[in-house]
């Protein structure tokens, strides 16, 4: 049987606004903790007509979910307020409060809980705002959507922060997400497709959606659950998809475009900075469980081994190392593609291959104290950490292995690259036949 819930929301996504109020809102009357009912009966009123007591139902609504650290389900309460009205004072003084919030936890987890959960309430039950109709019905929802909530006070140990938006300042992040666009998609339906521009960070608020690499057969990489973010490398590094996004239900979440950065950043020039900082932050993370450099580390000391790198950012077509000059580091690379070349005995450049997500370069020079055996460029606008020379020879005096495992590198490269300038010549064919 389908929950009071289950029923309106059919009915708000059918255009049956007075039948979506009515089921909504008794459930909240019988559940006054379900906020996500409290919301979805706001919009209902909203599109009845009603606006001014759909802001005060959405005011409310936000005022609970931040009692509660629901900061992001808060905030796309706010975000639906604005829309009847952009300028209301009181749903910008809650967005500033939630935001204050945020920044109590900042530093603790990366995704928040997207809603309380859901209580279930059958439908199919008689009860008070079923039996009503028109003004009466809007009169006596906006009286239980005004009520109060019943649900326990957060437990600020249990409860993580805001992705990025934490990291902004009041302001910037105010007129962010004022901005930024509230979406809704259907079970299966593409949030992004893989090969397309990334022009948009998205924030799953939320619904599941599932990321996967595009192939035969197509390979599901992840499941993303309410308060994941998703999308910022492409938008800092105008990388193409490197996968698709698909809800796997319907699903919410705010899409924060290429224009919306942009404009945001001309007022705060911190902006930018913020986003960089939280996309390393992410990647340091998966690097640290995968990167080959760290896996031979012991666990404690690889968060502060990653610490010596610092963030660079490379436009597309700079050159990063120069055959014959010395390199200026290490480099790790966080997102992008990079080639390597090498000149032959002709003076013709060969390509010997292409970097990506988590190898290292510049190694050889380095370890060797003196020039570098290849050029290296990027190919497009990438990102890596960079660890100065002088930061190198105090990580490789302090962790040995560390040392050992790119001096193995460092020798399959150069005997992969004396193959590639000086092909093995081979005199008889039958050679290479398996017997």
């Amino acid at each position: 049987m389908a929950t009071l819930f289950e029923i309106g929301i059919r009915a708000l996504k059918e255009g049956r606004f007075e039948e979506a109020l009515a089921h909504l809102a008794e459930t909240v009357r019988q559940k006054p903790s379900d906020h996500r009912a409290r919301l979805m009966a706001a919009r209902a009123m909203g599109e009845l007509g009603e606006r001014e007591r759909a802001l005060l139902a959405l005011h409310n609504a936000a005022e609970g979910l931040l009692k509660r650290d629901y900061l992001l389900s808060g905030i796309m309460a706010v975000k639906l307020g604005l829309r009847f009205n952009p300028a209301e004072k009181m749903l910008k003084t809650t967005l500033a409060r939630i935001h204050s919030r945020a920044q109590a936890f900042a530093g603790r987890i990366e995704g928040p809980p997207p809603f309380p959960p859901q209580p279930l309430v059958e439908g199919g039950i008689a009860g008070d705002l079923l039996q009503l109709g028109g003004s009466k019905l809007v009169a006596k929802a906006l009286e239980v959507l005004l009520g109060a909530d019943d649900g326990p006070v957060a437990d600020h140990r249990k409860r993580p922060p805001l992705p990025l938006f934490a990291d902004l300042d009041s302001d910037a992040f105010i007129d962010l997400v004022e901005r930024m666009s509230l979406r809704e998609l259907s079970g299966g339906e593409a949030m992004v497709r893989e090969g397309e521009p990334g022009s948009s960070v998205f924030v799953i608020i939320s619904g599941k959606a599932r990321v996967v690499r595009e192939g035969e057969p197509p390979r599901q990489l992840a499941t993303l659950a309410g308060g994941a973010l998703f999308g910022e490398l492409s938008v800092l590094t105008g990388a193409p998809r490197s996968a698709s996004v698909y809800a796997v239900e319907d699903a919410e979440f705010f899409e924060i475009s290429h224009d919306d950065l942009d404009y945001v950043s001309k007022k705060y020039p911190s902006v930018p900075v913020a986003l960089a900082e939280f996309a390393q932050r992410r990647l340091a993370m998966n690097l640290l469980a995968t990167a080959p450099l760290f896996t031979q580390l012991e666990g404690e000391h690889r968060g502060p081994v990653l610490q010596r790198f610092h963030g660079r950012i490379l436009s597309a077509g700079e050159r990063v190392i120069t055959e014959g000059l010395p390199s200026p580091g290490l480099f790790l690379v966080l997102s992008g593609a990079l080639s390597v070349s090498k000149a032959d005995d002709a003076g013709q450049t060969v390509a010997l291959k292409v970097l990506g997500d988590g190898d290292i370069f510049g190694e050889i020079s380095l370890l060797s104290g003196g020039p570098a055996s290849a050029t290296v460029t990027a190919l497009r606008k990438s990102a890596t950490a960079f660890l100065p020379r002088v930061a190198f020879d105090e990580l490789v005096q302090s962790y040995p292995q560390v040392e050992e495992f790119l001096v193995q590198l460092s020798q399959k490269r150069l005997s992969a690259n004396a193959v590639a300038i000086h092909p093995v010549e081979v005199t008889d064919a039958e050679e290479l036949i398996e017997k």
